[in-house]
């Protein structure tokens, strides 16, 4: 019972370890850090909401911060259908964020990048997402899946004045914050 007792850790090191083996077997490899991909995030916006998208998120946090975002109106390639363009960067990208209005809600296409969007934070779970709400969703404009990512990923709301600095803190956190392990049922 002594020897079990102090080899106890080693046991438990050495089934993690073979856990590893047979994962990395199965070609699955865990995602560590954002060095393994072209760009920090990958932002889903609707075009109502560009202005501020370009002028204050994306000149905040590359500029100051030093993030690589992936932008659609500026990093898509020409000639590439849009659905194309969408997957192939959102491949290349660690993370996604999205930025919500109403002007999203009420949009189809955005709708559309929503349904691609849950299916990632299946994949990888919540982490993987950052959510950030420029205004409240009105009833009208509310749609179920929409609601299902509300409901099921934590929020950032953002407001222009006090509480501020707070939000962009608490953005730059999150970008910088490790994907956690996908949720896992164990039978």
């Amino acid at each position: 019972m002594v020897i079990f007792l102090k080899c106890n850790t080693n046991v438990k090191n050495l089934f993690y370890l073979f856990k590893v083996k047979q994962f990395r077997r199965h070609g699955y490899m865990p995602i560590v850090n954002s060095d393994d991909f072209e760009f920090h995030a990958f932002v889903v916006y609707c075009d109502e909401n560009r202005i501020w998208v370009h002028d204050d998120f994306v000149k905040r946090l590359e500029n100051e911060q030093g993030f690589k975002l992936c932008i659609y109106h500026r990093d898509f390639e020409v000639g590439e259908t849009v659905s194309g363009n969408f997957d192939k960067y959102l491949k290349k990208s660690w993370k996604v964020v999205v930025i919500i209005s109403n002007a999203f809600a009420k949009s189809e296409w955005c709708q559309w990048e929503v349904d691609i969007i849950q299916e990632r934070r299946r994949r990888q779970g919540r982490d993987a997402l950052l959510l950030v709400m420029l205004e409240n969703i009105t009833s009208k404009n509310m749609t179920s899946p929409l609601r299902t990512l509300l409901d099921s990923t934590p929020h950032l709301r953002y407001t222009k004045g006090i509480g501020e600095n707070l939000f962009w803190t608490a953005v730059i956190e999150d970008l910088r914050k490790a994907i956690g392990q996908p949720p896992v049922s164990e039978l």
